[in-house]
């Protein structure tokens, strides 16, 4: 059952729910928070593309005794403060992939890997 994060077996017979539709959640629920710019792979830079050194996933999933362990990584307005825009995406992406799954969210983290040029701070 590699790749699906739940399975439920009913009278008609299986669902599964894609590690997939997990992610795409994920970033939805992050996007809906004003102040987050996009979900990113943050800035690795041309050595981190040549090398994939520093190369990390967006949104990495990770279940563990039946619970879901999500971390994204977001760009976010240089205008917005960050630990209340951090906690807004956790609270956000817990609530959206739980209403939508029936999965339990143990835990989100939230990794700023940029802030957006705006053109009118400058």
């Amino acid at each position: 059952m590699k790749n699906f994060l739940l399975g439920h077996k009913n009278s008609v017979g299986n669902i599964k729910i894609s590690e997939n539709v997990v992610q795409t959640v994920t970033k939805n629920a992050a996007l809906e928070v004003s102040g987050v710019d996009s979900v990113s792979f943050g800035n690795i830079g041309l050595r981190g593309l040549v090398t994939r050194s520093s190369y990390t996933k967006p949104i990495k999933i990770d279940i563990n005794e039946g619970a879901v362990y999500i971390q994204v990584s977001i760009i976010v307005d240089p205008t917005k403060r960050i630990p209340d825009l951090a906690n807004a995406v956790q609270i956000q992406i817990k609530n959206s992939v739980q209403s939508m799954t029936g999965l339990v969210v143990s835990g989100v983290d939230v990794i700023i890997t940029g802030v957006t040029q705006n053109a009118s701070l400058a």
